[in-house]
């Protein structure tokens, strides 16, 4: 089993901190995994993507290139950057307030969902843990494939290691939610 994540959005947004946290619940579920971050030299609010493998055996190549089986998108300009790692086994979930038409033409392999991510965040009042509220949303998908097979308490006993748990938790939750509002 080896599952191909890949995060974008712009510096700022946490896109690194949801890739590393997503990593360390792989590691909690004794997985292996790894963590590849892209940014241009204006980090603050320029595109940003992250790579996340995780893996029942070593991984060789920690890269996303045409075949992510996940991508998520929460920003335009990250979208741009970071849109070549679809395929026709993609599952894209992309923000459908910060990303324009263009993402219906770029994505034409796949499957695609539009998803409510960055104004869910605003509504709540979590604006700055939009990333936590993704891997929420994503967290969902996952339990329903199987693959990589991540339990709740193993994202739990990670979000209760960092600062903010209890903020992380309650924004993941959140995204929890929206995932059933939209994809059930």
């Amino acid at each position: 089993m080896k599952v191909k994540f890949r995060f974008s959005g712009r510096g700022g947004q946490g896109i690194k901190f949801l890739g590393s946290a997503l990593v360390r619940v792989a590691m909690e579920a004794d997985l292996h995994a790894t963590l590849c971050v892209d940014y241009t030299p204006s980090v603050r609010g320029g595109p940003i993507f992250c790579d996340v493998v995780i893996s029942n055996s070593p991984i060789a190549y920690p890269y996303c290139d045409a075949d992510a089986d996940y991508f998520v998108a929460i920003d335009q300009k990250g979208f741009e950057r970071a849109a070549e790692c679809i395929s026709e086994k993609t599952i894209s979930y992309i923000d459908s307030h910060s990303i324009d038409a263009i993402a219906d033409t770029i994505i034409s392999k796949g499957k695609m969902h539009r998803v409510p991510i960055t104004k869910r965040a605003n509504d709540k009042k979590v604006i700055g843990a939009v990333n936590i509220l993704s891997l929420g949303f994503l967290s969902e998908q996952l339990l329903k494939a199987s693959k990589p097979d991540l339990k709740e308490d193993q994202y739990i006993n990670v979000f209760n290691k960092m600062r903010n748990s209890e903020n992380n938790i309650k924004t993941f939750q959140l995204g929890k939610d929206l995932y059933h509002e939209i994809i059930n």
